[in-house]
């Protein structure tokens, strides 16, 4: 009795969803894993290292939290994140120390023997195995010590993750979906800002495509925004982005120039290799107060925004905003992605917990 207890105690909780990149930490409050669709109606955007704002709108949001560690969909961006799309021999993954030796191989990394090593479909995102035909795929390699001071830094907030995972693979997956659902004609570049630098990939129709990470990142339009304001340091320009004036807007294709300077023409030799044109751009990573700097991307290299419709959308994947609430602003579209695809099976992940 006990045990049937804790199952349904279990599948009556609710949970949240963890998002962390350089430049914010995405946390969405969602509700009872038993009532479907799963509700999502709380959302806030935090500084990455801010534990202590964490904690108090842990505090503020679950005010009957009882004890114990709550569960949570988590997505995280280690710098040391390798995705790339190589030919897999699947033949060969009977041999224990292939799949690690191709990434050292294509990735230039010196040891990967405490790595997590796998192969992904480029376009449904399965696991590769022996029985899958010999293909390109997408190789995943992550340290597994990142992945360890993840949990260990989970536990510590009081959060045991349901999942946690690489946010880039779950973003991919639901914009391969998305893009497929509406029939958008087109292929479509992805790019994650960072801080150093930017990750691009192109959603094409066999698959996803993983071209050279580009060398600059919000860090680079910072100093352009130092240059063109005038403004003293990077702090100053940082607070000038998050706050942008009519002024600051006016410059903002120059912001971006350094980026664009090396965007453009990766997207111009994938159209001339592939013969796919590229109509629409998606940039994940920044928060919903540097939106604006997307805008800017998009027009300077004259491509359109890949914008899906939460309204449209969050229904197709088992989600649903709480009465009343508005749609989150699009740089949520990573983040619900994570928890999107388990929302329909939320509740045996919960009993099997």
């Amino acid at each position: 009795m006990a045990r049937i207890f804790s199952l349904l105690s279990r599948q009556q909780r609710t949970g949240l969803i963890w998002n962390v990149t350089d430049h914010a930490v995405q946390v969405a409050r969602l509700g009872r894993f038993d009532v479907k669709p799963l509700v999502v109606d709380a959302f806030a955007e935090l500084a990455p290292g801010d534990d202590a704002a964490l904690a108090a709108w842990l505090r503020d949001h679950f005010p009957d939290r009882s004890a114990g560690y709550m569960p949570a969909y988590c997505g995280f961006h280690p710098p040391e994140r390798v995705l790339l799309r190589e030919t897999i021999n699947t033949r060969r993954m009977t041999e224990p120390n292939y799949l690690p030796q191709l990434l050292a191989e294509q990735a230039k990394l010196t040891g990967v023997a405490e790595w997590h090593v796998s192969a992904l479909h480029p376009t449904e995102g399965e696991l590769f195995t022996t029985a899958t035909p010999s293909r390109p795929g997408l190789l995943l390699g992550l340290p597994l010590a990142v992945v360890r001071e993840s949990q260990a830094r989970l536990r510590k907030l009081g959060l045991r993750p349901r999942r946690l995972e690489i946010g880039s693979v779950a973003l991919l997956g639901a914009l391969t979906r998305h893009v497929r659902e509406t029939s958008y004609p087109h292929a479509a570049v992805v790019c994650e800002i960072g801080l150093g630098q930017t990750r691009v990939y192109f959603l094409a129709k066999d698959g996803v495509h993983t071209p050279a990470t580009l060398p600059h990142g919000l860090l680079s339009i910072m100093e352009s925004a130092m240059k063109e304001l005038g403004v003293p340091g990077i702090g100053a320009a940082r607070d000038a982005l998050f706050a942008p004036t009519d002024e600051l807007r006016s410059h903002s294709r120059r912001l971006v120039r350094m980026l664009t300077r090396h965007l453009k023409p990766a997207v111009d030799y994938f159209e001339m290799q592939t013969g796919q044109p590229i109509g629409a751009l998606f940039c994940a990573h920044l928060p919903a107060k540097l939106g604006w700097l997307e805008e800017a991307l998009c027009a300077a290299i004259d491509l359109e925004f890949l914008v899906p419709d939460f309204n449209a959308w969050l229904p197709t994947i088992g989600l649903a905003l709480a009465p009343g609430a508005e749609p989150p602003p699009r740089s949520w579209f990573q983040a619900l992605s994570l928890v999107g695809q388990l929302a329909s099976t939320a509740t045996a992940h919960e009993a099997n917990a």
